[in-house]
């Protein structure tokens, strides 16, 4: 009697990398995005900062853009407090560095509202 080959689990074995290389998402990227995409890849899950500096960035683009898109801004700066508590949580920081960086948030959002909670350009 020949031997069997061991059964195979279900889906992909251990070390398969095929999603990786032509998965869900990279499938419909440009080059650019493949790029950015596999660069990412070598980004460790717990390091946030790329991401609290894109939303900054983001952030910035639309108060110059549409500073009295109260809804969308509260929208962002909610992303980014929840990315600083995140970071916080996942680097094992201190509390005085959490407590720095909801300061600097806070302040963001009183330079981007004023200290009433009205748009400084005199929006509603």
């Amino acid at each position: 009697m020949s031997k069997r080959p061991p059964k195979r689990k279900p889906g992909a074995q251990p070390g398969n990398t095929n999603a990786v290389k032509h998965g869900l998402y990279r499938r419909h990227l440009d080059d650019d995005g493949r790029a950015a995409f596999d660069e990412a890849l070598h980004i460790g899950p717990a390091n946030l900062t790329q991401d609290i500096a894109a939303c900054r960035e983001r952030i910035d683009r639309l108060i110059k853009a549409d500073s009295d898109n109260l809804d969308i801004l509260a929208r962002m700066i909610n992303a980014l407090a929840r990315l600083a508590a995140t970071h916080f949580h996942l680097s094992g920081s201190d509390t005085e560095r959490l407590t720095d960086a909801m300061r600097n948030v806070l302040a963001d959002i009183e330079a981007t509202l004023g200290p009433d909670g009205r748009s400084p350009k005199g929006g509603s």
